[in-house]
């Protein structure tokens, strides 16, 4: 059996900072793989450890170096990285077009991925995918068991939880209640060492130059400008102060 993880690395989203002369995120922000993805990795690693004859791969794309070897560290066997210039700004589709190029090429049984991204949010890639690839799509996954080749997936709702049976190949967008991913050990850090990354380009995917051109263009990051207004006193004593505060209180009906 092959699970295929799709990881992406993202701005660590407790120490982003905006930096308002540029219109972005602070350059040195650090980076940490996606907490989502590590819910979905987790839960390839415990496939793998209770059925054995399992391949787990991490997909990526752009610069996540870090992020997979962290998930190798974790337990997966090898890892693939999409870098190429042209995939950098891509909106959501481009990236659902360029991981289904990869995993058309690996070929695969079950694809695991985060819900959403800390930094896009959109919950739109497994869905996209599951689109591009023909096949079924379980997102909001927040339990999960394997047994006989088939999956009994629960996924949460708005008043619940739904149970869905189903087999693979599969898409399943992982909830943070799904597992609690665990830490690499010092011995997985070793192995991770030897284990293979491959990098592609657009080109090596087959993925031609309208393929990878975004729809969606995003505007420069900006605060908005905060203004207060106010009734300064000046020169009057503390009793007529007082009284101009109950009037003005009272008139707008807040005592």
């Amino acid at each position: 059996m092959k699970i295929v993880v799709l990881v992406k690395q993202v701005p660590d989203p407790n120490a982003v900072r905006f930096d308002p002369r540029a219109g972005d995120i602070q350059s040195g922000t650090p980076q940490v793989a996606n907490e989502y993805d590590l819910h979905a990795m987790e839960a390839a690693i415990r496939i793998k450890e209770q059925q054995g004859d399992v391949e787990i791969v991490a997909v990526s794309l752009g610069q996540a170096r870090e992020t997979l070897n962290r998930c190798l560290a974790m337990g997966a066997d090898r890892a693939i990285v999409v870098e190429d210039a042209a995939l950098a700004s891509g909106d959501s589709a481009v990236t659902a077009k360029a991981l289904a190029a990869v995993l058309r090429a690996e070929g695969f049984d079950l694809i695991l991925v985060g819900q959403e991204t800390s930094d896009g949010g959109t919950g739109s890639v497994g869905p996209a995918l599951a689109a591009l690839l023909d096949v079924p799509v379980v997102s909001n996954v927040v339990a999960l068991e394997q047994q006989d080749g088939r999956l009994t997936v629960q996924r949460e709702i708005e008043d619940g939880r739904q149970v869905i049976d189903l087999a693979p190949p599969a898409i399943l967008c992982a909830l943070s209640g799904l597992n609690e991913p665990r830490y690499p050990s010092l011995k997985g850090i070793m192995a991770a060492r030897r284990k293979p990354t491959e990098a592609k380009s657009a080109a090596d995917l087959g993925l031609e130059a309208d393929a990878v051109q975004s729809r969606v263009s995003w505007g420069a990051l900006f605060v908005e400008e905060e203004t207060a207004e106010g009734i300064i006193l000046k020169d009057v004593d503390a009793d007529s102060a007082v009284d101009q505060l109950v009037a003005f209180l009272q008139e707008r009906k807040l005592v």
